[in-house]
């Protein structure tokens, strides 16, 4: 599975549920060996990833797949507190199902 376009689309589509104002903008690093990713969006609201997913519902489990996979995973508020930074990273070999 490609880890990039599943974590962005993840990202992405947690905004388009969760967050009042859709409108964000996505950071695409490549530093060495490993690409991160980082949505930003205008909501102050942290989002929650428990240890282990209830696999009986309809959703709630995108967050902790992606930490799961991905080498680093997080989230935190903006520099200027107007919203949050939701990122992974993972290894750049085989990151685009190369």
């Amino acid at each position: 599975m490609d880890l990039v376009r599943l974590g962005v689309s993840e990202l992405l589509s947690n905004v388009v549920k969760h967050v009042p104002d859709p409108r964000c903008y996505v950071r695409v690093l490549l530093i060495g060996g490993e690409v991160t990713v980082q949505v930003f969006d205008r909501s102050r609201k942290l989002p929650v990833v428990g240890e282990v997913p209830d696999w009986d519902a309809e959703s709630g489990r995108g967050l902790w797949m992606l930490r799961e996979m991905a080498s680093g995973f997080g989230c935190e508020h903006t520099r200027h507190g107007d919203g949050k930074i939701v990122w992974f990273s993972c290894d750049l070999v085989g990151a685009f199902g190369e």
